[in-house]
């Protein structure tokens, strides 16, 4: 079973490595219960309840709440340059290992979280940011989350801008987009690159 969890969006990159010659998602040597935005789940009839399941497919889904994190830490670097849709050569964020082999990306993925930690983490701790973010309200003035508002079919709501202080640490709620957060799936991938360096990367 494949289950998705959201609260700020829905979509996502699913990115696989795959094997050169079939097209096929690579099957690791081993399982593994890496999460992200949507996975595969087991369901527990009991006590109703969704549990990661284990799985060898080198695939990972990642939150585009992460991708502004991305794309500024592959600004500058030609590796992650390719063509946009208007066929111009454009800073393709994690989208720039599409393509490429897992042993040409361990030092891209390396790169990107280390450019993100050194931004983000001075003197070995995370920062604060101010961010702006849009928040819903239902006609009580009560505040609800996008995913309640939509599987609600709330018709009465209003909207909010507020300034919001975010520490760029790690978050329980995997759909905060901070950089610690943002960093895990890269080290997830790079596991991936590492197991099967001869896989190609495919993805979205």
């Amino acid at each position: 079973m494949k289950v998705g969890f959201g609260k700020e969006t829905t979509v996502s990159y699913d990115i696989y490595l795959k094997e050169r010659v079939s097209g096929e998602t690579i099957q690791l040597p081993i399982k593994h219960v890496m999460t992200g935005g949507t996975y595969r789940a087991d369901y527990d009839e009991k006590t109703g309840q969704f549990t990661p399941a284990a799985i060898t497919d080198a695939w990972l889904n990642i939150t585009y709440n992460y991708s502004h994190y991305y794309y500024e830490a592959a600004d500058g670097d030609e590796r992650f340059y390719g063509d946009d849709s208007d066929g111009g050569n454009a800073n393709l964020g994690i989208r720039g290992i599409y393509g490429k082999t897992g042993a040409e990306t361990i030092p891209m993925l390396k790169d990107l979280a280390e450019r993100i930690e050194t931004k983000y983490k001075h003197d070995g701790e995370w920062i604060t940011n101010s961010r702006t973010e849009k928040i819903f309200k239902d006609k009580d003035g009560k505040e609800i989350d996008l995913i309640d508002l939509l599987e609600k079919h709330v018709t009465e709501y209003s909207t909010e801008t507020v300034e919001k202080l975010i520490n760029e640490g790690p978050n329980d709620d995997y759909w905060i987009a901070t950089a610690a957060n943002a960093i895990k799936p890269l080290y997830q991938l790079l596991a991936f690159a590492e197991l099967r360096p001869d896989g190609v990367w495919s993805g979205d």
